[in-house]
């Protein structure tokens, strides 16, 4: 299995070197807008299945070639938090790389109501924490939790890690048009945005095809719940437009393992992976006439992708 993938371009994070601990998805949600499609069933039991030697040696393989890096991300096909003893994965990261590039977790807050999870969550440097519903009937019908999470268990959860994390939060919202983007309530988020204190909120759009119907509000209606939930709030921009300085494996194979994690767009793999769009595109004709990937066209575009 390979643990790493990238570095992608992030609309937030740069060029972040994904970071995926599971060989495919699992998660404590299930939520409406996910790119990796539907579960069979969710869980909230954590386990440890990374290979801490292969995981180093990959690792030291991908630093030496020296790609551009701005962080190093916990993400990936499942929920990082999923997994035990983060904080040794973090401490090797940090050590193998010698401190330089910034640790980033992306959780789904589902597990911070436990002491153990938020212990080992703060060797990170920041923390992308979603909260992608301020109401119990919202929370159910957009995440589809694991059967006994809830909603006060999350948000008690972000509390209780603001309070022992030296690091940054950067507060995720995932608008979804008819689920979650009524100023009403926007206007609860701001409430526990008030009380949670992050560096930033970040209003995020589910803008890679999911396998629910989903559709994104309106600008007008983003830029309302902005100015609602109020200071350090920002409208999540599109996706960095750098390209990386080289390949760090086969382009067939950078291919691949990219959309194993994340459908993309002809022009997302060309700035990730530093190649020439023709060399893309002759690489994805091929993929797609070996019924290796899939295409579909979602607003407007065409995104490639490992789909069930």
């Amino acid at each position: 299995m390979s643990y790493f993938y990238g570095p992608v371009p992030s609309r937030r994070l740069g060029f972040s070197l994904g970071v995926d601990l599971f060989p495919k998805k699992i998660c404590s949600f299930d939520c409406v807008y996910c790119q990796l499609g539907r579960l069979p069933a969710t869980t909230q039991e954590r386990f440890s299945c990374v290979d801490m030697r292969a995981f180093k040696s990959e690792l030291k393989t991908i630093i030496k070639k020296n790609p551009k890096i701005d962080y190093i991300s916990l993400s990936g096909s499942g929920e990082p938090t999923l997994h035990r003893h983060l904080d040794t994965i973090i401490a090797t990261i940090k050590k193998v790389t010698r401190y330089r590039y910034p640790v980033c977790v992306i959780t789904n807050s589902s597990l911070l109501y436990r002491e153990d999870v938020r212990r080992e969550l703060k060797e990170a440097d920041v923390v992308v924490p979603s909260l992608d519903a301020a109401s119990s009937e919202t929370f159910y019908k957009i995440n589809r939790p694991y059967p006994g999470i809830t909603l006060e268990q999350v948000v008690d959860g972000l509390f209780r890690f603001r309070k022992v994390f030296k690091g940054s939060i950067w507060l995720e919202i995932m608008l979804v048009a008819g689920y979650n983007d009524s100023l009403a309530q926007a206007r609860l988020f701001s409430e526990i945005v008030k009380k949670l204190r992050p560096e930033k909120v970040q209003l995020n759009l589910p803008v890679r095809p999911a396998t629910s119907a989903i559709k994104l509000p309106s600008f007008r209606r983003i830029e309302a719940i902005r100015k609602i939930i109020g200071l350090r709030t920002e409208i999540v921009a599109s996706c960095h437009k750098e390209t990386q300085r080289k390949l760090i494996c086969t382009p067939e194979k950078a291919i691949i393992t990219f959309l194993r994690r994340r459908p993309a767009t002809l022009e997302d793999l060309r700035n990730s992976l530093g190649m020439t769009k023709s060399n893309v595109g002759a690489i994805l004709s091929e993929l797609l006439m070996h019924k290796k990937i899939k295409a579909r066209v979602y607003l407007g575009k065409k995104h490639f992708g490992i789909y069930d």
